[in-house]
């Protein structure tokens, strides 16, 4: 069977995650990229350039402590930069092996996919569109400090242009069935790639 990949983009909390376990559940395959970030950032020569940047404060228990790095990493343009040329080869050498042994749909769960050139990996884009309020909302009910998704956002792409590029968009603002609904007629529309 051929394979179709799908690159999931959205704003911060627009519910990227939600949407890929649609897919899943659909039956796509799903390579979510954060799981294999938190897998890489722990590779001993990773861990040595990032304590390097960030220093000692970034570790717990010997490991990355991803909070700790994130409220170090996340203060500039350039310091988000650099820790991305750290991590992000690994993380798409992975994601490059991950699709190469997939089939059907699959599904490209990354956060920063225009950001580190995974969108070149993809055949089909999607946006998960949500407004900033309710993203903000949601990232507060899962520990985030207030303004956290703001600053976070500013350091990367506009959503403006990650809409625009996409080729297909999800409104996930309403009812979990909605998006379901969405995701299904993308689904059947992108068919079975054989």
């Amino acid at each position: 069977m051929k394979r179709l990949v799908l690159g999931l983009a959205g704003g911060v909390g627009s519910g990227k995650s939600t949407i890929a376990a649609i897919f899943k559940k659909l039956g796509s395959r799903v390579i979510d990229a954060d799981a294999i970030g938190r897998s890489v950032i722990d590779l001993p020569r990773i861990r040595t350039k990032l304590v390097r940047s960030w220093g000692r404060e970034i570790l717990a228990d010997g490991r990355v402590d991803r909070a700790a790095l994130a409220r170090r990493a996340f203060r500039s343009k350039k310091s988000v930069a650099r820790l991305n040329r750290m991590v992000h080869p690994e993380i798409l050498r992975r994601i490059r092996r991950e699709i190469a042994r997939a089939s059907g749909v699959v599904v490209l769960d990354a956060a920063l996919l225009y950001e580190t050139g995974a969108d070149g990996l993809c055949d089909r884009v999607l946006f998960i569109s949500a407004p900033r309020a309710l993203r903000a909302r949601r990232l507060t009910t899962r520990g985030w400090a207030p303004g956290e998704s703001a600053r976070r956002e500013r350091l990367q792409l506009p959503a403006a242009y990650k809409r625009k590029k996409a080729d297909y968009i999800i409104d996930n603002a309403g009812p979990k069935s909605r998006s379901e609904r969405q995701a299904r007629k993308i689904y059947d529309e992108l068919g079975s790639p054989a």
